[in-house]
């Protein structure tokens, strides 16, 4: 699916004027990254830069290690170019990912492979103080180990709601009541390194933007349900947060009115009924009525293992989650015209039979039906949570924020 050179000209304008030399410089990271290899002169077709523009700002690149020449690209004739592509050690970001169950650890190179990753589960006794000791002794750790590697930032990725912007977990549901920790403050004095906290939505969708099936698309929805519900949603290739950073929590939207109580205080609310605790809590439910008696309860790969085999009663089950989820990306195909949608996390196993309901269901719902249907796709990306909190810090470096890529320099 990479697009044609030629087509891209028009797609991405650079400029010439040295005050805005970062602008320039993330943007050449980014066409390198797109592309997986392209030449200067491809480069400049690219962004419309000159080539007086390109070149002292790859040169440094180069001296810096964040890209490389990879060889020469062939060519019908003429000179062959020198491919240049992104260095996958140039740098590295530590991410933690914090579940409602567990926390990893790991480390994760510039192109989203993963060199390093512990878990910890968490145990019923487990305080809040005990479990951040447990993220900086993984951290501390990694930093030993890996002493001759560029590590440039810590991402955080956690249930929302959370402030990014000051880096602080809020109160996410079912979260043991654990709330406000200025996880970003608490790291950054720790180990003196940039923190950035982002919500596992935001984070899936970024993984798959830049590693999965979002990378050609520019406006497009990413799904997560596990635990909880949200998406991340990309429109003109950014994250959209809204004012405060928090848009997109789509698992509270109200999708019965005379439904219970959520924890967040609305009424009916789509997690109510359509996270994996709930569809594997209906099932146990009803499922002694249809197999004979069970001694252990459903877990997510029984449901998964009997879609295979045809089970007519589990086809039911991911039927009705796919209207529970259907009513709410009826709203936001509305509101934001997506591309494409991608179903990622846990509920992403289930395949086909979560996508065909779910398209049967929006099909004649949409106000675009007629002009419009976006592909419905559930995702591949393996470890989206931890390359995509490895995105987030290598966006804030491509971008120069807080100065992270001047102190490397």
């Amino acid at each position: 699916m990479k697009r044609d050179v030629e087509k891209e000209m028009h797609a991405k304008k650079g400029s010439n004027v040295n005050s805005i030399k970062t602008d320039n410089r993330a943007l050449l990271i980014r066409v390198i990254k797109e592309h997986d290899g392209i030449s200067r002169a491809d480069l400049a077709k690219v962004t419309s830069l000159s080539k007086g523009g390109i070149t002292p700002i790859i040169n440094e690149l180069l001296k810096m290690g964040i890209i490389h020449e990879t060889g020469t690209i062939n060519t019908e004739s003429g000179r062959k170019p020198i491919q240049l592509k992104i260095n996958p050690s140039g740098c590295y970001a530590i991410v933690v990912d914090w579940t409602r169950k567990d926390i990893t650890v790991a480390l994760v190179d510039f192109t989203g492979n993963i060199i390093s990753i512990t878990v910890y589960k968490f145990l019923q006794e487990d305080s809040l103080d005990y479990i951040v000791n447990v993220i900086k002794s993984r951290i501390a750790e990694i930093l030993n180990t890996y002493k001759d590697k560029r590590i440039i930032g810590i991402g955080v990725v956690a249930p929302g709601p959370l402030d990014y912007k000051s880096g602080t977990i809020l109160s996410p549901p079912n979260f043991r009541g654990w709330s406000n920790i200025p996880i970003a403050l608490m790291l950054e004095k720790e180990y003196n390194i940039p923190v950035f906290v982002d919500n596992n939505s935001n984070a899936h969708a970024l993984a798959e933007k830049n590693f999965g099936l979002l990378r050609h698309y520019n406006h497009c929805i990413h799904i997560v349900v596990d635990e909880g519900i949200g998406a991340g949603i990309i429109l003109n290739d950014n994250i959209f947060r809204g004012a405060m950073g928090f848009g997109s929590e789509i698992g509270h939207i109200t999708i019965n009115m005379k439904g219970p109580q959520c924890k967040c205080g609305n009424i009916g609310c789509l997690e109510v009924y359509a996270t994996i605790p709930k569809l594997l809590e209906k099932a146990n439910n009803v499922s002694c009525n249809i197999d004979d008696v069970r001694s252990t309860a459903l877990e997510w790969e029984d449901i998964i293992n009997g879609l295979k085999d045809g089970n007519e009663f589990y086809m039911g089950i991911l039927k009705e989650e796919a209207q529970y989820l259907g009513n709410a990306l009826v709203s936001l195909i509305n509101l934001f015209d997506p591309q494409i949608i991608v179903i990622g996390s846990i509920l992403a196993m289930a395949g086909e039979y979560i996508t065909k309901p779910l398209k049967d269901f929006i099909e004649n719902k949409i106000i675009a039906r007629n002009f419009n249907l976006p592909g419905i796709y559930t995702s591949s990306l393996k470890q989206a949570s931890l390359k995509g909190g490895a995105t987030i810090v290598f966006e804030h470096f491509i971008s120069g924020d807080m100065g992270i890529y001047e102190k490397i320099i």
